[in-house]
């Protein structure tokens, strides 16, 4: 199917960010996020809100910033239409739809329940679990995830990677963020192995990648999808993207790191 350019252009153009909140961050973690750039030839991870978002070397820099870019978009959409914390299933499906308007292709949104599957008992543990199944037989793509997980572990507080993740993350008893790799296929296109997760509690959830769920008999689901993109197309909405989000790179946008 072609995808409308055009179509993806007015979508973004009518996008209304107005009142979503702002100037979260303190001078230093605003300062460290926006000091960052995109490398085509390294293996690199940030956080985008609630999302983390991973790339494998020779995934281009334009595309990058514009995959980090839509991410964002589709978060401040969906915190603007949903209190996650009311209804989180509902918060996704607004996440999703707007990737879908800039050009990533999401086969499946329903929340697959794995908190009785596998042996892991800490979050971090079924992130690795849940999209190493998503990922296959890739060693060296589950090994970038690995890394990026570990990034995420080793969080120092005043980091924007802490302040960004923690703040975005959690709201009491409710959970929900993103795990994303880019990488390029066998054709030179890109495709995003994309996990999105929900975890709900009987008790406030606190430093939520150490969250042991199986103890606290919480709820873990997620969907994942290897979503293809439509990379020329998402390059060419880049600057009308970029420039929608740009007023809230600062808070909601981390540091790039090197993984």
């Amino acid at each position: 199917m072609t995808f409308d350019v055009a179509a993806a252009q007015r979508f973004v153009s009518e996008v209304d960010l107005k009142g979503i909140p702002r100037n979260f961050l303190e001078m230093d973690a605003a300062t460290e996020a926006g000091a960052t750039v995109f490398d085509q030839a390294k293996n690199q991870a940030l956080v985008v809100g609630s999302g983390v978002f991973s790339f494998a070397q020779g995934v281009d820099a334009t595309v990058r910033e514009a995959i980090s870019d839509s991410g964002l978009l589709a978060q401040l959409v969906a915190n603007k239409r949903v209190a996650f914390e009311k209804d989180p299933e509902k918060w996704f499906d607004n996440y999703s739809d707007v990737l879908q308007n800039v050009g990533w292709t999401l086969q499946d949104k329903s929340l697959n329940d794995y908190t009785a599957t596998g042996t892991a008992a800490e979050v971090n543990e079924k992130i690795i679990e849940v999209i190493g199944a998503i990922l296959g037989p890739s060693p060296a793509a589950l090994s970038i995830i690995t890394s990026t997980v570990n990034a995420l572990k080793a969080m120092q507080p005043g980091t924007s990677w802490f302040t960004i993740f923690s703040r975005e993350t959690q709201k009491a008893k409710v959970a929900r963020f993103q795990i994303g790799l880019a990488e390029k296929d066998k054709e030179g296109g890109v495709l995003v192995s994309l996990l999105a997760c929900l975890i709900e509690a009987k008790t406030d959830i606190t430093q939520v990648l150490f969250f042991k769920f199986r103890d606290s008999k919480a709820s873990f689901k997620a969907f994942g999808n290897k979503v293809s993109l439509n990379a020329p197309s998402l390059t060419q909405l880049g600057p009308a993207i970029r420039t929608k989000v740009q007023a809230y790179q600062a808070d909601y946008v981390s540091s790039i790191k090197d993984i």
